[in-house]
């Protein structure tokens, strides 16, 4: 399969046979069938619909069962799934895509080129709920071009846009499901993955098995079920008891001792996703810059970091991950200083009487609760009056989502994780007008000409330096104006039984055990 384009040169796309390597998959260490994988997690999905996924667990989910277009792997190299091939044009503007024939979904419906444009028509109906729209907001329409092949057409070129169509937000749903079940396709999903949907108990497990008829090769493991368990220690007991064969993200303050047990294996790269606190722009006191600066000096990080999360993060030193094309460690750092903060309350004639609002989610992030405890303490230290409340993740989605009349932010603890390896899903996914809710998921209602400019150029530059350029600039202004306070970049931590083998734990914070073998 050809590079589609020099500007996207990481990305290349790979034979099957070695994609099956990638994945662990050497004909002598296939065995017996692993009958169920049960895998503690934390909180439970909202939607199953992909083109509404706003959280990077469930998007994993959305992957075993509608599959990609492509796969990509933890190097960021892009492998041919339901696309066999992805051709360019030489303006940028057209990119060709050639599916996978033979392929059905799993209630038997073809997987053709009809199906492929009825999921891109939805993607850009602006009546329909994508809350992450703007990562392919760049495409203008799909055209069948015949049964297995369709032309994406592009508002400008993007150089992106081939890691980007591995994300599930592309993925096809079956047309028969739509058809049968309208927008409750969110509860009922159907696609073209190597598994299916068997039972959803709301809060308590969703459980997938393997699809009989997927095209690929067939999963090792014949059951997956996701089991909520919402304290991680309940979790790491259920780990050890044997209960559970898959930890996903244990206490940061006990992975050092999951290391030490022989029988668990722990993985923890450093991920795309950022942690920070969200501060309104357009309501209330952190409409002012100086208070939002003043909040970044109040917090001690590289505390947070040491002595809260152990060590399973990093501090932030610039909007993005380390782990992304496009991320730059910034000149000016917010370092601890709580005089500093002080004085710039203090010019912005801040009203000590007020108490702030923050909000926080518990069981979404690596010690979330935890982190959200220590910031309204250092915030008190500064004589900031703080009120934490916390939600469920599901409620929490929904109060993010509200647009800036309805909305009741002024604080809030959020994780963003870019699922391709590039600066754009962070910088234009969270600090544009465009995404400013309900119509995406930049919560904290940044909005700058400039910097949506900038940003624009960004998305339309084809060269590699000059996108790093005008990555850097962008970077710089949305740093300095501080919508969020800055705290830090997660490992992706998991834990697992040492007995497992081959399983693909990537830094976008996703992982694939249908492949794994068991010992």
């Amino acid at each position: 399969m050809k590079m589609i384009n020099p500007c996207i040169k990481n990305f290349l796309f790979v034979g099957v046979l070695a994609a099956a390597l990638i994945l662990g998959l050497t004909a002598n260490e296939a065995r017996a069938d692993i009958d169920e994988i049960i895998i503690g997690v934390g909180v439970d999905a909202d939607t199953m619909n992909p083109q509404e996924q706003t959280t990077t667990l469930f998007q994993n989910w959305c992957d075993l069962i509608y599959g990609n277009f492509v796969y990509q792997d933890p190097e960021g190299k892009l492998h041919p799934r339901l696309a066999t091939s992805m051709d360019l044009s030489d303006d940028g503007l057209t990119w060709t895509l050639n599916l996978r024939k033979g392929v059905k979904f799993s209630d038997g419906t073809d997987f053709n080129a009809d199906a492929v444009k009825l999921t891109w028509d939805r993607i850009l109906n602006p009546k329909m709920r994508v809350p992450l729209r703007f990562a392919l907001g760049m495409v203008k329409e799909c055209l069948k071009i015949d049964d297995y092949t369709v032309a994406l057409k592009l508002k400008y070129p993007f150089a992106p846009l081939g890691p980007s169509l591995s994300m599930s937000l592309a993925s096809p749903i079956s047309p028969a499901a739509i058809e049968k079940y309208g927008e409750d396709v969110r509860q009922h999903p159907v696609g073209a993955g190597p598994y299916i949907m068997k039972e959803w108990v709301k809060g308590d497990r969703f459980v997938m098995v393997r699809n009989e008829n997927y095209w690929g090769k067939k999963p090792t493991v014949a059951k997956i079920t996701w089991k909520v368990v919402p304290e991680a220690a309940t979790r790491e007991a259920m780990l050890r008891a044997g209960q559970i064969d898959i930890c996903y993200k244990p206490l940061p303050s006990n992975v050092a001792a999951l290391k030490a047990d022989s029988n668990v294996t722990v993985e923890m790269p450093l991920d795309t996703r950022t942690i920070f606190m969200g501060l309104n722009c357009q309501k209330g006191v952190t409409t002012n810059k100086k208070v939002r600066l003043a909040f970044n000096y109040a917090v001690d990080k590289k505390a947070i970091v040491k002595k809260i999360l152990f060590g399973t993060a990093e501090q932030m030193t610039g909007p993005v991950s380390p782990k992304v094309f496009g991320h730059f460690k910034m000149d000016h750092q917010y370092d601890y200083n709580p005089e500093k903060a002080k004085q710039l309350l203090k010019e912005a004639g801040f009203d000590f009487s007020k108490t702030v609002k923050m909000r926080t989610p518990n069981g979404r992030y690596l010690f979330d609760k935890q982190v959200s405890e220590a910031v309204q303490a250092y915030l008190q230290a500064i004589g900031v009056k703080v009120e934490l409340r916390t939600y469920d993740w599901p409620t929490y989605v929904a109060g993010l989502l509200k647009p800036i009349e309805e909305t009741e932010l002024e604080m809030f603890l959020l994780g963003w994780g870019p699922l391709i390896l590039d600066a754009d899903m962070g910088l234009y996914g969270q600090f544009t007008c465009e995404v400013n809710p309900p119509n995406g998921l930049g919560s904290a209602f940044y909005c700058n000409a400039e910097y949506d400019s900038v940003m624009k150029a960004s998305r339309e530059e084809q060269d590699p330096q000059k996108r790093l350029a005008l990555l850097k600039k962008a970077s710089e202004i949305v740093w300095a104006d501080s919508p969020w306070l800055w705290l830090h970049v997660e490992k992706f931590v998991i834990a697992y039984s040492s007995k497992i083998k081959g399983m693909v734990v990537t830094p976008t914070e996703k992982f694939y055990p249908h492949y794994i073998t068991m010992q």
